[in-house]
């Protein structure tokens, strides 16, 4: 049993703090810090709703005295950071310090170009301090690369002699309104509405992501390679951390590429044709030139001028009303040599979630569950110490059928099917 801090409060939090009071064999003490307290007293107040005493405090982990202050003080044997990924290494410092376990759920600071020979994250730039320590640090213990690498792992155990091939495709669900709505039509009146241009605009090129081809690092445009998912929906070459991750736990693999859902289309445009027709009305569409002073300009020109440019608009954000609905689907497909009769085989892997109950049930997203999950059974399995090594790693350090068991245990439903190459 453990005495665990936990960093960070948010909707996983809540799942991994009824977690551990429902299974009390794992933990003896639970804290909870955050940077804004009334987060914590929030869910302290439900543990004390399942008649267990939490301890909460407000925490800045960037302020490593203050930080320390409240670490002494509450002296824990392992820290859950659930705070956002950039502030990983603050929240490893303050593990280091206190001589204990570590254990998050994202990668951060992963090398934008995938390569065997560079760390696969900043975390484990702090290997040496944890193997000092003789304390263990897990990094990554949510879908990506954890339950994704050791679906992999278990894959090959049971199905591969050997690895070529891999494809990984995510599908975050369907948007909540397939049909164009008044807040989708944007009618702004631009200047190309007054004035269309000589030339025809080009489309911005797509972001330069990479892939794994015949064991060479290829960059592309990710505009220029799409393929079809699970349920239909088309999907583009992005890139990922979980590249890196297989090119050092997978040597074999000469071929890897992950796939995900395009960008999100722009409102669509319509012309205001109301205050088009009263710039008519009011000769300001002509283009002949009037001299205003000793200057000698055509209306339109002016106005054109002056109104914004639909090309320098801003990309709208993602609202509430974007969240993803129906069944989010993280597909992994593997080809290689059968270890039974040496023939080549494709496999699939599929693992489903399903947007409105997780939203209803837990008030997020299928593949935010999906990393909760992960991250809980890593948790526990930590708690039991079935993950004890000096340094840091993935969970690909440790035992894979473990793992797999445990994630599936926590929420996490895989269909394996005969599959064809991606």
């Amino acid at each position: 049993m453990k005495r665990v801090l936990i960093l960070g409060c948010n909707e996983i939090t809540r799942r991994l703090l009824i977690e551990l009071i429902r299974d009390p064999a794992h933990v003896s003490d639970i804290y909870l810090a955050s940077r804004n307290k009334e987060d914590c007293n929030e869910l302290k107040n439900l543990a004390a709703s399942m008649g267990v005493r939490v301890t909460t405090s407000g925490i800045d982990v960037s302020n490593v005295e203050g930080a320390m202050m409240m670490i002494k003080i509450l002296s824990p044997d392992l820290v859950v950071n659930l705070l956002p990924p950039e502030l990983a290494l603050d929240a490893m410092n303050l593990a280091v310090k206190a001589r204990c376990d570590y254990i998050d759920p994202v990668l951060f600071g992963v090398p934008k170009v995938p390569s065997n020979m560079s760390l696969l994250s900043k975390q484990f730039e702090k290997f040496g301090e944890f193997q000092n320590n003789c304390r263990t640090a897990v990094c990554g213990v949510g879908l990506v690369p954890g339950a994704v690498n050791t679906i992999i792992r278990q894959a090959k155990m049971e199905q591969f002699k050997k690895i070529d091939t891999i494809d990984i495709v995510a599908v975050a669900g369907e948007r909540k309104t397939q049909k164009v709505r008044k807040s989708d039509v944007d009618y702004t009146l631009y200047a190309e509405d007054v004035k269309p241009p000589m030339l025809a605009v080009k489309n911005e090129p797509g972001e330069m992501v990479f892939y794994i081809d015949e064991g060479k690092v290829v960059e592309a445009d990710s505009s220029t390679v799409e393929a079809q998912s699970f349920d239909g929906s088309t999907v583009f070459l992005a890139s990922s951390p979980i590249l890196t991750d297989i090119i050092k736990e997978f040597p074999d693999a000469v071929n890897v590429r992950y796939f995900k859902l395009g960008r999100k289309s722009p409102k669509v445009h319509v012309a205001p044709k109301e205050k088009l027709a009263l710039l008519e009305e009011l000769g300001l569409m002509s283009d002949k030139p009037v001299k205003v002073g000793n200057v000698e300009v055509a209306p339109i020109d002016l106005v054109a001028s002056i109104l914004p440019k639909m090309s320098e608009k801003a990309t709208s954000k993602e609202s509430d009303d974007d969240r993803a609905e129906g069944l989010s689907t993280y597909e992994i497909y593997i080809s290689g040599t059968s270890k039974t009769d040496d023939k080549e085989i494709t496999k699939s892997y599929i693992i489903k979630g399903d947007n409105d109950k997780t939203y209803e049930k837990y008030n997020q997203s299928a593949f935010d569950f999906m990393k909760g999950s992960a991250l809980i059974a890593g948790v526990k399995l930590m708690c039991k110490d079935k993950w004890r090594k000096p340094g840091v790693f993935t969970p690909a350090a440790f035992d894979c059928e473990s793992y797999y068991s445990a994630f599936k245990k926590e929420g996490i439903t895989i269909t394996e099917g005969e599959g064809k190459p991606f």
